[in-house]
């Protein structure tokens, strides 16, 4: 293939993301499947909690399109057979859109999932939120001197939205914040990204020894997936300093659970959480907002109690909470 050739087909495939997204946005899709067959690739739009059928592209197109998405988001183009995450910049009428990608590996394909985040982070989190006045219980704890705040949910709840409007909101402050990422899911000015790269020998384990030496008063550590990264949270928030982390889980009392099955000791946890929240988004009045549930530290220590000598732990619960405002939770998954 020529030079100007090569040219024409990334023009292509840029027009063709930009419509896709562009069109995403309009219709607040928060996902984009793309699932190919030996003949064609369809592709479909999450919707609130519906995959609504979009287009239907040529196969041969398609192959071409994941080979240029993993070029410009750094994946390993020699990978098939195994999944892979990453992010992508596209712009969309002039503005630049950080966009999430993931690939799975099928029967004779791969599958493409975008992630499409609607959202700004200005650092106005009581904006976000369905009872704005919660905002100071984060705040609280953001301003202590060390410990792990913990956010919790299911996808599409929020997570990062209210992550990097938190970030944000401590940047206003002057404070030095460094983050590790797998991936970076937003470039933003005034904070120090690092994301993990395991071909350079850059993971949560070494991540985190590298960012405790750049004097961080506030570090981020993008997801608990795995043991591993549980205890490298833990380690981090020994040191003295204020971490914020996120981990998929139902409940805020679960997640506790889950990070005991990932092996840290009820002493760990007690040491270091400071607070754990669960949330989910709602619709109220025609705009998307956030609810969360969530154990401070005196709750945590109970909850623990409990749990290690199989006690039911009563506390209040988003489902309480969506009871008393009379709404229901936009993804159910």
């Amino acid at each position: 293939m020529s030079r100007g050739q090569e040219r024409r087909e990334i023009i292509e495939f840029q027009r063709f993301l930009e419509q896709v997204v562009g069109e995403a946005l309009e219709i607040k899709a928060t996902d984009i499947h793309f699932i190919s067959d030996n003949k064609y690739c369809n592709i479909k739009m999450r919707i609130n909690d519906q995959l609504v059928p979009y287009k239907e592209i040529k196969h041969e197109f398609y192959e071409r399109l994941v080979l240029y998405l993993k070029f410009m988001s750094n994946m390993n183009l020699n990978i098939s057979k195994s999944p892979q995450s990453s992010a992508i910049n596209i712009k969309i009428n002039n503005n630049l859109m950080r966009i999430r990608i993931s690939t799975l590996p099928s029967y004779d394909s791969e599958s493409i999932v975008l992630r499409i985040n609607h959202h700004q982070y200005n650092g106005q989190v009581g904006s976000l939120l369905l009872e704005p006045e919660k905002e100071k219980i984060f705040l609280k704890y953001l301003n202590q001197s060390n410990g792990l705040i913990l956010l919790t949910g299911p996808t599409c709840s929020g997570k990062t939205t209210l992550t990097y409007n938190l970030l944000n909101q401590l940047k206003k402050q002057g404070l030095s914040i460094v983050t590790i990422e797998d991936p970076v899911e937003n470039y933003e000015t005034g904070l120090v990204q690092l994301q993990v790269n395991e071909n350079a020998g850059v993971n949560y384990d070494t991540g985190v020894k590298e960012i405790l030496r750049h004097d961080p008063d506030i570090i981020f550590i993008g997801e608990i997936r795995d043991a591993h990264t549980a205890k490298s949270v833990i380690r981090a928030s020994l040191t003295g300093h204020v971490v914020i982390s996120t981990m998929h889980s139902t409940s805020a009392l679960k997640a506790l659970f889950r990070l005991l099955e990932f092996g840290l000791s009820r002493m760990d946890l007690e040491q270091t959480l400071m607070l754990v929240a669960n949330q989910r988004l709602v619709l109220y009045k025609d705009t998307k907002k956030i609810v969360f549930e969530y154990l401070n530290q005196k709750q945590i220590i109970s909850a623990l109690e409990s749990l290690s000598s199989n006690k039911v732990f009563h506390y209040r619960t988003i489902d309480y909470i969506l009871k008393d405002y009379k709404v229901e939770v936009v993804m159910k998954r």
